[in-house]
């Protein structure tokens, strides 16, 4: 997974205490756990920006339309065996397993996005890691 080798607190409040953003040497601004989570704990509420344009930070929310502007969702980094899920209907992040105090919260890129920003290599260092991470209307995903 994605060691946190130097992070530091860039953004929170009182009342997101439980996330906060953070600098991961391997893949740049992440979010991380603040507190411990059980397995289907809601993790953060989200809304932002709605439109059709699609960049490095948007979540795709329905088709052609894509949120922006989030507090945490729009930095969580991609892991094959994420720990998180979000639900788009219900703007949610849940917790899919048990989720430990400083942990890097990771989603499953090709799960929510039809065609991602960019293609990338992945070292996520899953034993079922896809190598290749593309969104899920590309054949390059099983």
């Amino acid at each position: 997974m994605y060691p946190v080798k130097s992070a530091q607190m860039l953004a929170s409040s009182d009342q997101d205490a439980r996330l906060e953003l953070c600098h991961c040497d391997q893949v740049g601004l992440a979010v991380r756990s603040v507190v411990a989570f059980s397995k289907g704990e809601v993790l953060d509420h989200f809304d932002g920006r709605i439109d059709q344009h699609i960049s490095q930070h948007s979540l795709q929310v329905g088709r052609g339309e894509h949120i922006s502007e989030t507090q945490f969702v729009g930095f969580l980094s991609h892991g094959c065996d994420p720990n998180c899920a979000l639900d788009m209907e219900t703007r949610r992040l849940i917790a899919l397993r048990d989720i430990a105090a400083g942990e890097l919260l990771l989603i499953d890129y090709s799960i929510t996005e039809d065609t991602l920003f960019k293609d990338f290599d992945c070292a996520c260092g899953a034993s079922q890691c896809r190598g290749q991470i593309t969104g899920r209307l590309a054949m390059k995903n099983p």
